[in-house]
């Protein structure tokens, strides 16, 4: 049987996604699990694949992971620390993950000193397909890609903006980002972005920060059954309470 299971899990305990000699990763101790209570012999034989490998700090609500097992892959998987299960669906036997319809991540901002409609303007430029080469730590994948959406949302106090795609480059979204932040801040002009985007001029805007990168959602042509885990709620709860109680004061 093949199964591909929605996971999330807080970025900040893990040295990523992806595995490595020596580092506590989210891949790494989810393979630990499903090895030791033997619903798979191991990762090649379980045919073990993921929709995104998010960079250390990065945190998910909606990434999938797929593999063949033996056995309720559900139960022995509760449990794990800092990584919950939103949802899981029985698949055909070729399913890869990383082939879906759609990626959506957000970034959060803190809003405070930050002109808004200066973001949602340079954000339109990115949507598009472009050759997004100064935009993204390149490797030997093709450096064009499709930006089907970015909406820039104001709440209170942050600013969340959010990225839907196909597919991603290695740290597209933190650089576009970047990009953004400096432009909003006066720090550069939108023709900078226009020439660094059309690739007539290398900017360096760098890379904001990992620890506000959530990958919402990744979404294929069916339905998970949904899970909903505990310690979200309970997590929820926390952080509200610590905000109410400091607003009021």
């Amino acid at each position: 049987m093949r199964v591909a299971i929605k996971i999330g899990y807080d970025g900040s305990h893990f040295n990523g996604f992806a595995m490595q000699p020596g580092k506590k990763t989210v891949e790494g101790e989810i393979i630990k699990r499903l090895k030791r209570t033997s619903i798979i012999e191991g990762r090649k034989e379980a045919r073990f694949q993921y929709a995104a490998r998010t960079d250390k700090g990065v945190s998910a609500f909606g990434n999938v992971i797929a593999f063949n097992c033996k056995g309720n892959a559900i139960r022995v998987m509760r449990g794990l620390k800092n990584i919950w299960l939103f949802g899981y669906a029985e698949v055909e036997e070729k399913f890869n993950p990383r082939y879906c319809r759609t990626k959506i991540y957000r970034y959060y901002l803190p809003a405070k000193t930050i002109d808004v409609q200066k973001i949602k303007e340079a954000a339109g430029l990115f949507i598009g397909e472009h050759d997004f080469s100064y935009f993204a730590r390149i490797d030997a994948r093709n450096p064009v890609r499709r930006i089907d959406r970015i909406d820039v949302i104001k709440k209170e106090h942050i600013i969340k903006i959010d990225f839907e795609a196909p597919s991603f480059l290695w740290n597209q979204i933190r650089r576009i980002v970047a990009a953004l932040m400096k432009y909003a801040e006066g720090e550069i002009n939108i023709d900078d972005i226009i020439d660094a985007l059309e690739k007539r001029r290398r900017i360096n805007f760098g890379v904001a920060p990992a620890e506000n990168l959530v990958l919402l959602d990744v979404k294929y042509d069916f339905e998970f059954i949904p899970l909903f885990p505990e310690e979200i709620i309970i997590k929820r709860e926390i952080f509200m309470d610590a905000s109410t109680i400091h607003r009021n004061k």
